[in-house]
């Protein structure tokens, strides 16, 4: 078995996939390691959108920005379709203080060039024929987000990294680090140790239980969400739809009580995923709670009538990391010669590409093309 590499990355989700290829494509020899299977966190219940006008909006413009022209060209580097296509994206409006509140994020998506626009209830149906708009009173509207397949895009970062060399270590956790001198050279796991010139975490909800091993406290947070997938139907979304209460401050419900916000998507092969019930939760499992789904299918059939007779295939539950100020932990970790973090970002699909080509050159040229003062993992998060 193979125990001495240039780099080591923890978390097999998307960006752990896309880090580990950008760094193989960089001609370092990588290791990939996580305490499950591949995709077996939050990437594995994902739907795939690429969003732009949900940002975080304060420090993130530039980083959305050079995300979003990371796509021209990827299934072209990767060799493989990954179901890219493109997608609107629809912020539903059902009060006032919300209208307010998007009235205000569009001004500052007009400032950064994303081409965003306020709907009235009356127009809803222009962009997206197949939802009820009683009771809104309008959307945020993008016409140009995206979507991929998230299988087919994590699946194709780690043929492409295969091909240069990447070794894989699934269901193998990591214990502890290896730290010298102030500098992180390896990891321990139950099936040994492992050296590596430098390690980066892209560990989602775990990174704070990794982090508590060498004395950090990154102040990730996580809910623990739940979502459904209906079998294929000819019914077509035009959008992504999810509701504007996703920027209200309230906080998702303690253990016991799911609140549930509307999502609803269709992935490339037809289905129709549906969402959301949230729970703040320290603790995670992959039973669905009973009351998440008439939750979630209250939310669905309150707009969206027509789906009232899907047949759903299957539930998920699954740990979403964020963070206090909702942008990412990106960058070096101070005091950690060899040890970058790159995880619990906002928007993470439109940020996988970038994310792999930053992390790749910081370790090869400790330097990149994005400033990253604002997503450095030792900066103050409230």
């Amino acid at each position: 078995m193979e125990r001495t590499f240039d780099a080591i990355v923890i978390g097999a989700g998307y960006i752990g996939s896309s880090v580990a290829y950008h760094l193989c494509a960089a001609g370092l020899k990588t290791a990939l390691f996580d305490q499950g299977s591949l995709a077996a966190g939050a990437s594995r219940a994902n739907y795939g959108n690429i969003q732009i006008q949900d940002m975080e909006l304060a420090n993130s413009k530039e980083l959305i920005r050079l995300s979003k022209t990371s796509f021209a060209g990827l299934e072209v580097e990767l060799g493989r379709k990954v179901g890219l296509r493109r997608i609107g994206g629809l912020l539903l409006i059902e009060d006032e203080a919300q209208w307010q509140l998007m009235e205000a994020r569009l001004k500052i998506l007009h400032e950064a060039g994303i081409p965003s626009e306020l709907l009235p209830a009356n127009r809803l149906k222009e962009v997206e024929p197949l939802i009820d708009p009683t009771g809104l009173l309008g959307g945020l509207y993008h016409a140009e987000e995206g979507q991929i397949d998230p299988f087919q895009l994590i699946w194709s970062y780690l043929l492409r990294a295969r091909q240069r060399g990447l070794q894989e270590y699934y269901f193998t956790e990591v214990t502890d680090f290896t730290v010298k001198s102030g500098r992180l050279e390896g990891i321990i796991t139950p099936a040994g140790s492992f050296s590596a010139g430098c390690v980066v975490l892209c560990t989602g909800a775990q990174t704070n239980q990794l982090g508590c091993l060498l004395g950090q406290e990154w102040n990730v947070q996580s809910i623990q969400g739940q979502a459904m997938v209906s079998e294929p139907v000819d019914l077509v979304l035009h959008n992504h739809v999810s509701s504007a209460s996703f920027f209200d401050a309230d906080q998702p419900e303690e253990d016991g009580g799911p609140g549930a916000k509307l999502a609803i998507g269709q992935s490339v092969h037809g289905n129709l995923l549906l969402g959301e019930a949230m729970i703040q939760a320290n603790q995670f499992h992959g039973q669905v709670p009973f009351k998440a789904l008439p939750a979630v299918a209250a939310c669905i059939q309150r707009y969206f009538p027509s789906f009232n007779r899907l047949r759903i295939l299957r539930s998920w539950s699954s740990a979403v990391a964020y963070t206090g100020d909702n942008c990412p932990l990106l960058g070096p970790v101070a005091g950690y010669a060899g040890l970058f973090l790159a995880t619990a970002f906002r928007s993470t699909v439109i940020s996988t590409p970038l994310a792999g080509e930053l992390i790749a050159d910081l370790v090869t040229s400790g330097t990149c093309e994005l400033n990253l003062d604002a997503f450095l993992p030792d900066r103050n998060i409230s």
